[in-house]
């Protein structure tokens, strides 16, 4: 059984203003710095049971409806993750090992009332055009971990395609991710145990 290890939006952008570190606070999630050393002993263990590892990232146009000078924060969204900006890095402090493959999504430039596959790590694709679905076909994984920012959305919606459209297994790690509002991580979990994804622990992943 192959399985693979998604580090999804584990970028600057979606953390909490922190000094010194260039690019935080575009679209912080609350507690999301606390998700990073759980982030790493996870990605050590992937590595130690050799499992396909890859991370996302938003990598937004400069003008798209996903932005707006008015964000509900539900579907649209201060300006954040612009593609090669500092707030569309990784945050430095995440240890994205060598041979890591990266996927790039939300970079259409949307129109008001567009379908938005921003959120989904299964509409991401590498810089040579390689989506996410095939690169997990390449490799026959049949089993994915999910860790990342922010779980009633781009964890969450990638954790809903790749079930429900690759036939994978889904696992989001339930400590390794935050929300941006209650309300919708209530509706993402019933979502998930409706798909049939699985949310556990670190602990319980590496018991």
């Amino acid at each position: 059984m192959a399985i693979a290890y998604g580090i999804i939006d584990a970028q600057a952008g979606f953390m909490p203003a922190q000094v010194a570190v260039a690019g935080t606070g575009e679209l912080g999630v609350s507690e999301g710095e606390q998700i990073i050393p759980v982030v790493n002993r996870l990605t050590q263990y992937a590595l130690a049971q050799g499992w396909a590892v890859f991370t996302t990232q938003d990598w937004h146009p400069t003008q798209t409806a996903h932005f707006s000078a008015t964000p509900n924060f539900t579907t649209t969204w201060p300006v954040h993750c612009v593609a090669g900006t500092a707030g569309a890095a990784i945050h430095p402090d995440i240890v994205v090992p060598v041979g890591a493959t990266t996927f790039h999504k939300g970079m259409d430039v949307l129109s008001d009332g567009a379908d938005d596959t921003s959120y989904s790590g299964y509409y991401a694709q590498t810089e040579t055009g390689l989506s996410l679905p095939a690169w997990l076909a390449q490799r026959q994984i049949t089993q994915v971990y999910l860790v990342g920012l922010a779980f009633d959305y781009c964890v969450g919606s990638t954790a809903l395609d790749l079930a429900q459209r690759s036939g994978v297994v889904v696992r989001v790690i339930s400590d390794a991710t935050r929300p941006v509002a209650m309300a919708s991580q209530h509706t993402m979990l019933a979502r998930l145990a409706a798909a049939g994804v699985t949310v556990e622990t670190m602990n319980e992943v590496v018991a």
